[in-house]
């Protein structure tokens, strides 16, 4: 009961978090929001930053928030629309905010963050270069692992504003990640590959 009740609460903050940021966001507040009393929220959390680290790693680095049966499905350049669908919902989500907050703030659970980002970018795309190429999509003579680096690099360092390379207001534009998409497509694609993701490319722009 007591671990409902808790994972419930993190539930709760997490979104709280992704609409406000996290520094502005007090523990009167958390407690209004979850409808407990401060007394019930400091049972479950010595104070707001063992909250915010237990947020983090229950809520934002669970690994089923990107993995599903469904897109374990899709072929390759399919799972790269997923992704951009899943970063258009979170951009609607996420208040521009919360990683400034946590690297300001809390700056060992942002470090944690990043780690677990690093580490699963480069899984992720070590897996769909690895099925593009078996499919035909993607150059079989593609360095898989260096690929997959890359794309860390230009997920961690381009697309964070703190680096200057682009501006909050273009890395929080959707359009960003789609001449990225584009351009790494060009770069990797086979030629049944850039066919088939403009055809793809195409119908997105289409729903649009």
């Amino acid at each position: 009961m007591a671990e409902d009740k808790k994972a419930y609460i993190l539930g709760q903050v997490g979104q709280l978090y992704m609409r406000h940021g996290i520094r502005s966001v007090t523990m009167d507040d958390v407690a209004a929001e979850v409808g407990v009393s401060k007394k019930t929220l400091y049972q479950f959390f010595k104070d707001k930053a063992d909250l915010v680290d237990q947020v983090v790693t229950d809520v934002f680095m669970r690994d089923e928030v990107f993995i599903c049966e469904e897109r374990e499905k899709l072929n390759a350049i399919d799972r790269f629309f997923w992704i951009r669908e899943h970063i258009v919902k979170m951009l609607k989500m996420v208040h521009n905010n919360l990683e400034y907050d946590l690297k300001k703030g809390y700056p060992k659970v942002y470090r944690k963050i990043i780690n677990y980002k690093r580490k699963w970018i480069y899984t992720d795309n070590l897996d769909i270069i690895e099925r593009g190429k078996r499919d035909g999509f993607f150059r079989k003579e593609l360095d898989s692992d260096f690929v997959a680096r890359l794309a860390v690099g230009r997920l961690l360092f381009v697309f964070n504003p703190d680096n200057e390379v682009f501006s909050n207001e273009e890395v929080r534009d959707i359009r960003l990640f789609d001449l990225m998409m584009d351009y790494h497509m060009h770069a990797i694609c086979t030629e049944t590959g850039l066919k088939y993701y403009k055809q793809q490319l195409n119908n997105v722009q289409n729903e649009n």
